[in-house]
């Protein structure tokens, strides 16, 4: 108790000794101090906030939200009320309280427990599978959410040809980001790598306002893709032929527009070609025939009648055997040979993409600047130049035309000078911002050094000799005259508590005479 009575008797000298400003910066800490701590208090005392449903429509959000306050769970409102979020320690419970109104979601109906059916362990493994691909996507720079849906056929050995796996993906591009033709591809790849037995043209891409990203229908999701490709072509041989321009006319005297007609149709075909000077032999076959026949003569008649020798045909009809003649060999032969010529098979496929016809529309500036000699150039050469620049191909009918006219001249890209106070504003803030912790922070130390106790130490002085000799003459005659030592004490004391200088001047007198 006493040590407390110390503590605030300190503190009330303390505060005495304090100015005003002193007093106010004081208890201006200990309010902000104190702020701080109830706010500090509040916030770690709130509960921890999930998302219970999100993306509700108005009706079913109402009803959910009734359902809660019927059964007593506390609960937050976000994104203009499309989204509950309720207590941590309490999603069980609001998931039974508003279970007829929002259904089960796909994890509580498909969540692994000992529960569950043994029969939808395939459905899980994909609902994973979806989940995860859907997280991937959505690390994209351009994409906020996305969500995958794979189908997948039920094996049957009853039919020979299976349908494909097939996959739609839908993402939530994010505000002001660009979705470009190349995050679509590598999200399609994505996929289509990601599962097995998919292929890339059986992924379907879009967004969340139906436009279709990327399909397997030919020409029918890759139009942005197509109209990206053309206006990249179109912008890079136009730049191409300026730039060389600009080298020679100056900056701002040419402008060139290309327009190109891109045919994207993908075709395969297969051609095969002979080589009627080179023949390779297929197969030979040769037959061999030998005939051997006799002729009978007549013993003495003049015309006897014996029949014709030798084999039967026109030869032995036209001239008879002559008598007397023996057998006749006759040999046949036939060599049938097969060759075939040289083949060439070649495959050709067509990717789109190909340049069908370009047309160019230029306008130069041939003028003279002020203070300069006009340029020493035909429109027909600077025609050639872009020509050269562009690729220009007559057997494709390209087109140009080269005007030469005045420009008006481009737009001054000079950026405009941004303001000292704009332009180190955040640097200046950052900057306040640390000094002002710095001094919070020193005033405080100042402050606990102010609170500190003072500790005084008493300093003896120094006694001389000749300082010990009067104390030892005074002792002595305080012995042998107390009552005197007595008076000049009593004549020191009320001195002392007299507030004149010069009664404050006495005691020195009378410890001389004393």
């Amino acid at each position: 108790m006493q040590s407390l009575k110390q503590i605030i008797s300190a503190a009330q000298d303390l505060w005495d000794r304090w100015s005003a400003s002193q007093r106010t910066l004081v208890l201006s800490a200990m309010v902000l101090s104190l702020l701080t701590i109830v706010g500090v208090g509040i916030w770690s005392t709130r509960p921890e906030m999930v998302i219970l449903a999100s993306r509700l429509p108005p009706n079913q959000a109402n009803e959910a939200i009734a359902l809660l306050e019927a059964a007593g769970i506390a609960y937050e409102l976000s994104y203009s009320g499309s989204t509950i979020s309720v207590p941590r320690q309490e999603m069980s419970s609001a998931r039974l309280a508003v279970r007829e109104t929002l259904g089960d979601t796909p994890d509580t109906e498909l969540e692994d427990s000992i529960w569950a059916d043994p029969n939808l362990q395939h459905v899980r493994i994909q609902r994973q599978r979806e989940q995860r691909l859907a997280q991937s996507i959505a690390r994209f720079t351009a994409v906020r959410e996305a969500v995958v849906h794979i189908s997948t056929p039920e094996p049957t050995p009853f039919v020979r040809d299976q349908a494909p796996v097939t996959a739609s993906v839908i993402v939530d591009v994010a505000p002001g980001r660009h979705f470009s033709a190349g995050d679509a591809e590598a999200i399609v790849s994505l996929v289509s790598h990601g599962v097995e037995g998919l292929h890339q043209q059986d992924v379907t891409l879009m967004d969340t306002d139906g436009q279709l990203l990327s399909s397997s229908l030919n020409g029918g999701g890759d139009v942005s893709g197509q109209l990206e490709y053309a206006s990249t072509l179109e912008n890079h041989l136009a730049s191409k032929a300026e730039a060389l321009l600009s080298q020679m006319l100056g900056p701002g005297r040419a402008m060139v527009r290309v327009t190109a007609d891109i045919d994207f149709t993908q075709s395969e075909r297969q051609e095969i070609s002979y080589d009627p000077t080179r023949k390779v032999k297929l197969s030979e076959t040769i037959k061999s025939e030998s005939h051997t026949g006799n002729s009978s003569g007549g013993g003495g008649g003049g015309g006897g009648g014996g029949p014709a020798g030798g084999p039967p045909g026109a030869s032995s009809n036209v001239r008879p055997t002559p008598p007397g003649a023996g057998g006749t060999t006759f040999k046949i032969e036939e060599n049938t040979t097969e060759f075939a010529n040289t083949e060439t098979r070649d495959t050709v496929t067509e990717t789109p993409g190909r340049i069908k016809r370009l047309t160019v529309a230029a306008i130069v500036d041939l003028t003279a600047a002020e203070g300069e000699e006009a340029p020493t150039v035909a429109v027909a050469d600077i025609e050639s130049l872009i020509k050269q620049a562009v690729g220009f191909d007559t057997q494709r009918s390209d087109e140009i035309n080269v005007i030469s006219s005045a420009l008006a001249g481009m737009p001054d890209m000079t950026p405009v000078p941004v303001p000292l106070w704009e332009q180190y504003g955040p640097l200046l803030k950052n900057v306040s911002t640390g000094l002002a912790a710095v001094l919070m922070f020193v005033m405080g130390l100042l402050l606990l050094r102010r609170l500190r106790p003072v500790v005084v130490q008493a300093t003896v002085a120094e006694t001389s000799e000749e300082s010990i000799r009067r104390l030892a003459e005074l002792s002595v005659r305080a012995q042998q005259h107390p009552e005197l030592v007595a008076k000049v004490l009593e004549n020191w004391l009320d001195e002392e508590s007299a507030t004149s200088p010069q009664s404050a001047s006495r005691p020195s007198a009378d410890r001389a005479a004393a």
